[in-house]
């Protein structure tokens, strides 16, 4: 919890003409947080007056009012901890007042003006910088944020609504955060201010770079969004992208995090891979675009995909035949080939060909167990012992029977592989790795399910065959089917359930978090599902994996690099003879 930082962006009633009344509503609200104990609350601008004040805003009556009222609500907030910024009426203008445990850190203007630095201060060994200007114009103050070093940009607002407003103001906050990599937290004020001529209305937000951890909106109270911010992962998002570089200025002062006894407050899902359904339609897109320009670019009008029918191979058909629908082409010139083995199944052969049928692609039925005995008997290998040669031999006489087709008809080679496999080496090199052009590569095999279950509605045809690939086991198929004629070697049996596997997998690739933070991440969002110990067994197979099948990605197929999070396209680098022991010596210092 040490790189945590747990804020509140909180709002509170005002009461027009009355600074008291509306002190003690926000106390009220503050001392409403409870047990969740922020390190930080950030309250709107106008805390005590509202924005709706006018002229009397220059009355010193407020401001004397005010003087009384902000030692008053630093010693009354003080039993809460934690750091309080909020702003009051002084002589010569509002001003922002920053306290903690009763004593005053910060005593500024509430003011924020292009070319002028943000002021700073430290919290959690990250950066807060403070904005008082309209967030609705944030990204005109770009420079600025990039030059403050903000980990944390507060965002103190009362600004009159109108129509569209609140809209452009999460949009301005989102972008800004996204581009400079910054976590931006906004208290925007409202509740009993009045409505004319301008109308306010409160709001609260927390965007963590691109996420939207926690928003509220003004329906029966004022909202609060309350949430914990880690800055592990805004280092490790700006790491990933091509930011400003300037020196980061000495702030105010520093205050350490509370890490004791507090239950982790953010969302955290399942498969941060995804956060709408309908990324899933331009994920796909993306996929159809970049393998149709290739197609142009090379006068290429033929695919070869090697379908077996399972999930890879069915994503890889579909992203064929939208290749060939974006160009005018018809389906039939894409080859699906169905190659069944010594552990092909009646139920993925058959998912395989009904599948190719009803999309529209031209189907080639080629069995490889003679071929691969032949070839058992030219290296004296034993048929009966079903070891890696066993496996990786029928991979590799699938790969080559698409690759000369392929020469022969002048097509291309539509690779199956994702980033799952990929990231675990659970591939064949110089077998199911290599094609002309790779589709899937960015698409973890979590993704890879979630876009096929969103692809039945476009290809209605094939959605029965689509449903039930769906609903079949994932595994390679390479050794024989058991006694019953189903599926013996499950993919999910041999490493570890791939929703546990892709969790871990995009910390470690997006944000770089260590293997604590990782296994913390994970217990809290698998912790129904998964022991501990589970977790962190699949933790250290993971970073074993990962480290040892890097010399099979150097050499991966081209591809189009269509996600934040990937191993393809020189978007990432590491060492082909890479040892795993840093990261398997800190899994095991893990205490579970």
């Amino acid at each position: 919890m040490e790189s945590i930082v747990r804020v509140a962006a909180l709002t509170s009633r005002i009461s027009l003409g009355d600074m008291h009344k509306s002190a003690e509503a926000l106390i009220e609200a503050a001392q409403q947080l409870g047990d969740r104990a922020p390190d930080l609350v950030l309250l709107p601008k106008y805390t005590l007056t509202g924005g709706s004040l006018g002229d009397l805003a220059q009355n010193g009556q407020f401001a004397k009012t005010a003087g009384e009222l902000h030692p008053y609500l630093g010693a009354k907030l003080a039993a809460l901890g934690g750091l309080f910024l909020f702003t009051a009426p002084a002589p010569g203008g509002e001003r922002a007042y920053l306290y903690r445990e009763g004593q005053l850190l910060l005593d500024l203007p509430a003011e924020t003006e292009l070319g002028r630095p943000l002021p700073t201060f430290s919290v959690g060994g990250g950066t807060a910088a403070l904005f008082f200007g309209d967030p609705a114009h944030l990204s005109l103050y770009a420079r600025e944020i990039a030059e403050s070093g903000a980990d944390l940009l507060l965002l103190c607002a009362c600004e009159p609504d109108r129509l569209g407003y609140g809209d452009r103001v999460l949009r301005q906050i989102k972008e800004v955060s996204a581009a400079l990599g910054v976590c931006c937290v906004l208290s925007q004020g409202g509740e009993g201010d009045s409505s004319a001529p301008r109308l306010y209305t409160a709001q609260t937000a927390v965007f963590e770079c691109d996420r939207l951890l926690a928003f509220a909106q003004a329906v029966s109270g004022p909202p609060a969004a309350v949430c914990d911010v880690d800055l592990d992962i805004i280092a490790g998002y700006r790491r990933g992208q091509t930011l400003p570089a300037f020196p980061r200025p000495e702030p105010a002062f520093s205050v350490p995090v509370r890490t004791g006894g507090k239950k982790l407050l953010r969302p955290l899902g399942q498969n941060p891979f995804i956060t709408r359904p309908e990324q899933l339609d331009e994920l796909f897109s993306l996929q159809v675009k970049s393998l149709a320009v290739r197609m142009e670019n090379t006068g290429i009008k033929g695919l070869v995909v090697a379908l077996s029918g399972g999930l890879d191979s069915t994503l890889a058909l579909l992203v064929a035949a939208g290749a060939c629908d974006r160009l005018g082409l018809p389906r039939s010139a894409v080859t699906a080939v169905t190659m069944p083995g010594f552990g092909t199944s009646q139920r993925t052969k058959s998912n395989a060909e009904k599948l190719c049928e009803a999309v529209g692609a031209k189907l080639c039925k080629i069995p490889i167990g003679p071929a691969v005995e032949a070839h058992f008997a030219d290296i004296g290998h034993d048929p009966q012992s079903h070891n890696v040669t066993f496996e990786n031999a029928q991979a590799r006489e699938r790969t080559q029977i698409c690759l000369d087709i392929a020469n022969e008809t002048g097509a291309l080679v539509v690779g199956t592989g994702d980033l799952s496999e990929a990231a675990l080496g659970f591939c064949t090199f110089g077998g199911d790795a290599l094609a002309n052009f790779n589709v899937n590569i960015c698409l973890p095999k979590t993704l890879v399910r979630a876009v096929c279950r969103r692809l039945k509605e476009r290809f209605a045809k094939a959605a029965p065959f689509i449903q039930d690939i769906l609903d079949t086991p994932v595994s390679p198929e390479l050794l024989p089917p058991d006694e019953f004629g189903n599926i013996a070697q499950k993919t999910e049996e041999i490493l570890g359930e791939y929703d546990l596997l892709d969790f871990i997998l995009y910390h470690h690739l997006r944000y770089g978090l260590s293997p604590e933070k990782i296994f913390y991440y994970a217990c809290a969002a698998f912790g129904e599902r998964y022991t501990g110990a589970y977790i962190k067994e699949k933790l250290g197979l993971f970073y074993k994996r990962f480290c040892a099948s890097q010399f099979k990605r150097v050499c991966a197929p081209e591809c189009a690099v269509i996600t934040d999070v990937t191993l393809s396209g020189g978007a990432f680098a590491m060492p082909g003879d890479m040892g795993s022991k840093t990261f398997l010596e800190a899994v095991e210092a893990i205490s579970v």
